[in-house]
């Protein structure tokens, strides 16, 4: 049997991410902070329905988006949790999701619509892996840049993707081969 990392990327960016709405929906305060475990859970979920699904043809760019999340994060914990590393990295995160994302084409509208479910996945699975990191943990200020960053960094994430499906769209109904509900 052949594991298709494409198919395991995708499920378990969607299992962190609907784990991380779960928590949010249970989240209380000052009570149930076992909670946010259920990114780990959906996570470990997803994983297990991606090595035991069928092949996904139509998700590619947000089986990319997952590790991408996933990567860009780290980058910018790795950058901004020792101090004060200016504004450099967090553009240059900002640049490298939105240039990666407008490379992968989406082969269907689908894939262009899990691809902010499956980075914020990503996101969520290290920050939650990190988050008793004594600086990351004791520095109040990184953290809301950290969220700010991921969160404008997973809307151009979708609106990269969205513009290389658009443009393979377009090319497409140029040549007439747009129809009988190939969109």
């Amino acid at each position: 049997m052949r594991i298709d990392w494409k198919r395991i990327s995708v499920f378990a960016g969607m299992g962190s991410f609907l784990g991380f709405v779960v928590a949010i929906l249970l989240y209380e305060p000052l009570e149930q902070m076992n909670m946010i475990y259920l990114i780990y859970v959906g996570f470990l979920g997803g994983t297990f329905l991606g090595l035991r699904g069928e092949k996904l043809e139509r998700f590619n760019a947000s089986a990319f988006s997952f590790p991408l999340g996933a990567l860009s994060s780290l980058l910018l914990i790795i950058w901004w949790v020792p101090g004060n590393a200016g504004m450099t990295p967090l553009y240059l995160v900002l640049g490298l999701t939105l240039g990666v994302m407008m490379f992968i084409r989406p082969p269907s509208f689908s894939d262009v619509v899990t691809v902010p479910m499956a980075y914020l996945g990503g996101f969520v699975l290290v920050v939650l892996t990190l988050k008793d990191y004594p600086p990351l943990a004791g520095n109040e200020f990184v953290i809301p840049i950290i969220f700010q960053v991921s969160g404008s960094a997973t809307a151009l994430a979708f609106f990269g993707s969205l513009a290389r499906w658009g443009y393979g769209f377009a090319r497409r109904l140029a040549e007439g081969k747009v129809g009988g509900g190939n969109v």
